[in-house]
């Protein structure tokens, strides 16, 4: 737990001084978002559904132009999955939580919409399982404290009486393997996969 927080503190320092240095050129606006992730870990021979579990966060939107953005979140993501073996139908329920570190590069449309794409950088928090109705244990170490994904979405800010607010749509593909033991045929590779809908604010800065 020390060693996560160490990482995202150095992270967060790390975001700041880009951030204040793209500042200079670039006109910002500060936002919130928060909505729903629809989070699953595919493994081969058990049942997977999409779990829905909360998200928010705050970010930075950087417009160096009237097109191009760059935008620098940090966010509370819930994660996990749900698993059933369809040969005898016990359930495992899989929670995890992480502080996600997106950095998206964003293509606005003159009507309001935008696309995006880009890495993100993710610390673990905590992890949890549960086998059918017994009780939740903590498995936080048999997986690794950082998870890198890719992905990207698409997005809409209102304009007139509803400016500052949007919508969003992303979906972030894990390209990190989260089992921390050497993967064989029985310890399988475990890949995050998480569509998040929601909403965002862009709140208002002075002097814009």
């Amino acid at each position: 737990m020390k060693k996560s927080f160490k990482h995202i503190i150095i992270t967060s320092i790390v975001c700041i001084a880009v951030c204040s240095t793209l500042s200079v050129k670039a006109q910002f606006s500060p936002g919130i978002r928060a909505g729903a992730n629809f989070a699953t870990e595919p493994v081969n021979g058990f049942y997977h559904v999409f779990l829905a579990r909360p998200y928010v966060g705050v970010f930075g939107q950087y417009n160096l132009g009237s097109s191009v953005g760059v935008q620098l979140g940090v966010n509370y993501s819930g994660e996990g999955a749900n698993y059933k073996d369809l040969s005898n139908n016990d359930v495992y329920h899989v929670r995890h939580s992480f502080i996600t570190i997106p950095l998206l590069v964003q293509y606005k449309f003159g009507f309001g919409g935008y696309i995006e794409a880009g890495p993100q950088l993710g610390f673990l928090i905590a992890a949890s399982a549960k086998y059918n109705d017994q009780a939740s244990q903590n498995t936080k170490d048999y997986y690794k404290g950082t998870d890198m994904s890719v992905g990207g979405g698409i997005g809409y800010d209102f304009k007139k009486s509803l400016q500052g607010w949007g919508l969003s749509l992303r979906y972030m593909r894990g390209v990190t393997n989260l089992n921390k033991t050497a993967v064989d045929a029985d310890n399988q590779a475990i890949r995050s996969r998480v569509l998040s809908a929601g909403i965002t604010y862009k709140l208002p800065v002075s002097g814009k």
